[in-house]
């Protein structure tokens, strides 16, 4: 397994202008971090001379670029709003193969009803999916469902979505900070055997550098177990500097790698 990391780590630098997009990679290359995932809300144009530049700034540092993480809902009750969204997550498709990321992430939503995210929910996540595979495999760019809450808050509806359309091109991006409850560990071991790119999100870290909400040990390990060799992506979402926080992340990962 390779360390990566997310823009997201360093999203008040972003934000703030304090740190370029351009300037990502080179950052994570002076943490000897070389595998790249970019959140599409920092993107100020789409423009084919910035993607250029974009991918550009990741050769120059060494880096490569593995993901193109999305938001939406594919899941909502507005029929038209879940039209338009397969289409501007076609479109990134394309933005992501122009980058050469061979993975995006797509937030599927929700449909405001957590029983319904279960059953219709599910229903239209799929028919989403189907619709857009013929562009993924076209484009050679993987599809990947996070466990992001909404339709993607349980294992089961991820993996039947998976399973209802094509396992080869529609995979998991297992959020290891995001399942909750005594079961998360089991939760994880069902979608990490179809991941096609991973988060390790940490938060706060105690005096010994570990995580203070779960065993990163446990979770690598279930990582082995399964044979994984998917990117560990590292977001950061701890208080405290953003920059320093993406340093403990890495550390704590080659603990256990």
């Amino acid at each position: 397994m390779i360390i990566g990391n997310c823009t997201y780590s360093v999203r008040d630098y972003l934000r703030s202008g304090e740190m370029g997009l351009l300037e990502f990679a080179e950052f994570c290359a002076g943490l000897d971090i070389r595998v790249l995932e970019y959140n599409d809300m920092f993107f100020e144009r789409w423009d084919d001379e910035y993607l250029a530049d974009v991918v550009k700034s990741a050769q120059d540092a060494g880096c490569t670029i593995q993901c193109l993480t999305c938001g939406g809902n594919l899941a909502s009750d507005d029929g038209a709003a879940n039209r338009e969204q397969i289409e501007l997550f076609r479109v990134r498709l394309e933005q992501a193969a122009a980058l050469g990321a061979p993975v995006v992430r797509l937030n599927i939503g929700s449909t405001g009803d957590e029983e319904r995210d279960l059953t219709v929910g599910v229903e239209r996540v799929i028919h989403g999916f189907n619709v857009l595979l013929p562009t993924a495999r076209e484009l050679g760019v993987k599809m990947t469902i996070e466990n992001h809450g909404g339709v993607s808050k349980y294992a089961d509806p991820i993996l039947e979505i998976v399973l209802g359309t094509d396992p080869e091109w529609v995979g998991t991006c297992p959020d290891f900070g995001n399942f909750k409850g005594d079961d998360m560990y089991l939760q994880l071991a069902k979608v990490i055997p179809f991941s096609y790119h991973m988060h390790a999100k940490f938060h706060e870290f105690d005096e010994d550098g570990e995580d203070t909400g779960y065993s990163i040990e446990r979770v690598l390990s279930i990582c082995k177990a399964c044979g994984t060799e998917s990117v560990l992506s590292i977001e950061f979402e701890g208080s405290g500097d953003q920059k320093e926080g993406v340093r403990k992340s890495r550390d704590l990962l080659l603990r256990y790698l």
